[in-house]
This record gives structure tokens, sequence and C-alpha cells, in this order.
């Protein structure tokens, strides 16, 4: 091979146990450790808070480890060779997806606390006992699905009929006894009504399930014959892999949109945008560029890999994540254009709570200049891109914009009003502990690039002429 190597033999692009990465999932382990600690505390003395902090925290994760998946499976499906030697890194934070099946038992065990859909409403109905003793009658049936999201997404319309306060709220009166008998109620129960059949605890159990088993089928088939490669050198392994792309491209696409559409949509049961999970997937891509970039430029510092990743490497990770960042704001952008043109109750309660609720007005800024308008900025000029220090900062900024952003989609539904928690920190430690300590320990047996890949030696010696 033309490039150098940390060691030979057996050992070719191994962690020799003297370096400092052969102790990094022990960190992790630590770091886990302690947020479960403290995440099972606070499961006892704030469970509801709880609920929601570990909901965001598992998905801001899992959003690392299914942009992984994609890499994977697109550098197969375009039969890539320039990527050969940074794929394996990708590789291995797929193949620490099972633990998530794992990490999801507090947010299934939580369902009804974080779905409103769930069960039969008991929460709306207690806020509203004193005003229509009817009104039991009208949550049965679809109307039961009928909760707080409800009274939020006509409060716009209410507001303009009834007056608001001096910040923008609606009136009181805007979500008293009558707001049930209210034309827009009726309509949203009727929506819900027929949302019913998909929005069953029995379903979303189901599909869940379904999720993890394809996820791990798909990231465990090519981490197996990839690793496996590495041993017989194979070429029946590429061709496995490269015909199973296809059909794990249209796996990932249904189950990651789905999964969204589940997880985090359902968290507000009327409203709903057809491209969510195109918005999913920008946000995922762009977190599994900069994952690689920040991971395999520490390896590369520890002497790892030696010469097997190089600057262009670097810099065509660097232009990718560039790419999506800006096809993410695109999405973004269009999905929150055409549903505020629109002005339907039910679609504009998303951006409604993110934008007049107490404190969210500064986090959605901050997502705005964030997430596109600094990181678009700072990385279009070519030579921030071939500066190894100014492309990690960039990719650890996504990394840490991306938590943003999930932050974002879930704790709207957890308050009135922007109020972080210190159990956001514990659950962040507790699932990005465990799922990063898997991950290191995982690499500490295999080699860190696809060694026995028959396109290794193109990707060796990538150069952009």
């Amino acid at each position: 091979m033309s490039a150098d190597h940390n060691h030979g033999g057996d050992n070719l692009y191994r962690i020799p146990a003297d370096n400092i990465w052969a102790n990094a999932w022990k960190l992790a382990a630590v770091l886990g450790s302690i947020g479960l600690i403290g995440s099972a505390f606070g499961a006892a003395s704030n469970p509801e808070r709880f609920a929601f902090s570990w909901l965001f925290a598992f998905y801001a994760f899992l959003t690392f480890a299914l942009g992984a998946v994609f890499f994977v499976l697109i550098q197969h499906l375009t039969v890539s060779h320039w990527s050969v030697t940074v794929r394996r890194t990708a590789e291995f934070f797929a193949a620490g997806i099972p633990v998530f099946a794992l990490l999801f038992v507090p947010v299934a065990l939580n369902a009804d606390t974080l779905y409103e859909w769930v069960g039969h409403g008991a929460s709306h109905e207690e806020g509203h006992d004193d005003g229509a003793e009817h009104e039991g009658e009208e949550h049965s049936s679809g109307e039961s699905l009928v909760g707080a999201s409800t009274a939020r997404a006509q409060a716009p319309q209410e507001a303009d009929a009834h007056g608001a306060d001096a910040d923008g709220h609606a009136a009181p009166e805007a979500h008293g006894p009558g707001a049930h008998n209210s034309p827009q109620h009726q309509l949203h129960g009727e929506l819900l009504e027929h949302k019913a059949p998909y929005l069953s605890l029995t379903g979303w159990y189901v599909r869940a399930g379904i999720y993890f088993i394809l996820w791990f089928i798909v990231a465990f088939f090519f981490f197996r014959h990839s690793v496996q490669q590495d041993e017989d050198k194979s070429l029946d392994h590429t061709r496995k892999m490269q015909a199973f792309a296809p059909a794990a491209a249209a796996i990932f696409t249904l189950t990651l949109s789905f999964a969204a559409i589940d997880w985090i949509m359902s968290l507000e049961p009327t409203w709903y945008s057809t491209i969510y999970g195109v918005y999913i997937f920008a946000g995922t891509v762009i977190t599994i560029h900069a994952l690689i970039i920040v991971v395999v430029l520490g390896m590369k510092e520890h002497g790892l890999i030696g010469s097997a990743v190089n600057i262009e490497h670097f810099h065509d990770l660097g232009k990718l994540m560039f790419g999506f960042i800006v096809f993410h704001a695109y999405v973004g952008f269009s999905q929150m254009m055409l549903q505020w043109y629109a002005n339907i109750p039910e679609e504009i309660i998303y951006y409604h709570e993110r934008w007049h609720a107490e404190g969210w007005k500064g986090v959605s800024y901050f997502l705005i200049f964030g997430h596109f308008v600094l990181p678009f900025l700072f990385l279009i000029s070519r030579v921030t891109k071939l500066r190894l220090s100014l492309l990690s900062f960039g990719a650890m900024w996504m990394l840490f914009m991306q938590i943003v952003d999930i932050y974002w989609f879930v704790m709207p539904n957890a308050s009135d009003g922007f109020s972080p928690h210190w159990l956001d920190i514990t659950s962040l430690l507790a699932v990005g502990g465990v799922y990063f300590g898997v991950v290191f320990f995982i690499m500490k047996f295999f080699p860190l690039i696809p060694i026995g890949d028959p396109r290794l030696e193109r990707s060796l010696g990538h150069v952009v002429t």
C-alpha cells in the first residue's frame, strides 16, 4: 500500500493498547453513567420533564447513527472510491444503532406523557372539568384525541376574534369551555378522527419494533461484509453490498420518515408537514459528515491512520457538509414559508409555539443564524475547508447545532415557554455516553479503514486534479 500505516501485519490500522483512543470508550462510559444516574433521579422527581428530555437526547443521537447508515449505503450505491478510507468510521457509528432499541425503552414507557393522542386526553379534560360537564362525551371516539395542541392551534384565530394580551397571547376566553364547541375545535376533532387508525399506541409500538429491526439488518449487513472482507479480501462482499444498497436506501428513506412522524411530529398531533422527513434527513447527513471529520481528524492526529486520509478527503467531506447545510436551510424555509402563507391553524401551531411562546423566538433566531447564515459564510471559502483546524471547528459547531435543532423540535411541547432543565444535560450525557461508549468499544477490535476493499488503493491516492 502506498500510504503509511500505524502498525504492520495483523495490527494494520488498529488501535494499540497504549493509544489514548483505546480508552475513549471508558471516558464515554463514565459520562454515560453519570448521565444515567442523574436521569434516574430526575425520572423519579420530575417524570414529565424527564420524558421530554430523554426523547430529545434519544432522537438527537439517533440522527448520528442514522446518518452513518446513510453514508455507508450511499457509498456502495454510487460505487465511490474516494470515501473508502473514511467509510469505516461511519460503519462503526452505524454498528452502534442496536443500542438505541434499549435507549428507546424510557420513551416507550412514557408514551402517555409525551403524546396527547394516547389515551383519552385526561390531562386536557381535567383542566376543563368545571367548564363543561358534557365534554366527556365529546372526547369519546375521535374527539378523545383532542389535547392541548388543539387549543394552541386555534389560539391565533381565536385571539383575532376575542382579542389578545400585550404579549400577543390569546385572550383567556380563547381557551375557555366555549372553545370546545367552536367550529375550529370540531374541525380539529374531525382531522384527528381521520388520524386515529394511525395514531394508535399498539401500531406505534409495532412500527417502532419494525424500524429497529430494519435498521439493525441494514447496519449489520454492511458492517459484517466490510469487516469480513478485511480477512478474506473477497470481491463477493463488494458485489453483495452494492446489490443490497438500492433496497437499503428505500428502507432507510421510509423508516427515517415514518419514525420522525411517529416520535417527533406526533408530539403535536394536529400539525403535519409533507417534507418533514426530508428536513430530518438533511440534518442527519450534515451530522454524519461533521462527525466523520471530527473523529477521523482525531485519529489522524494520534497516528492511527497515517496518510490513509489526506487533505482532499477532508476537503470533500467539508464540501458535502456545506452542500447539505444549504439544502437543509432550503427545505426548512420552504416548509415554513408554505405553511405561513396558507395560514391553516393546524399547520401554523408549530411555528406559533416556536415564535410567540416566551423565550423560543430567541432560539429560533439562533437556529437561523447558527445553523445556516454563519456556517454558510464560514464554510463557503475553499481555504476554510482546506485548513483542518477551521474545518474541524465548523464540524463541531454543526454537531452542536444539530442538537439545538432537535431541542427546538421537542422541547416546546414540554412547557409553555423556553425553560432549560438540568435533565436535558443528564439525558444527553446518558444517551450520548452509552452510544459513543459502544461505538468506541467496537473500534478496538477492527481495522480503522476497510483494508480488504478493492477500491482502497484508489482512495489512498485520492487527489483532486
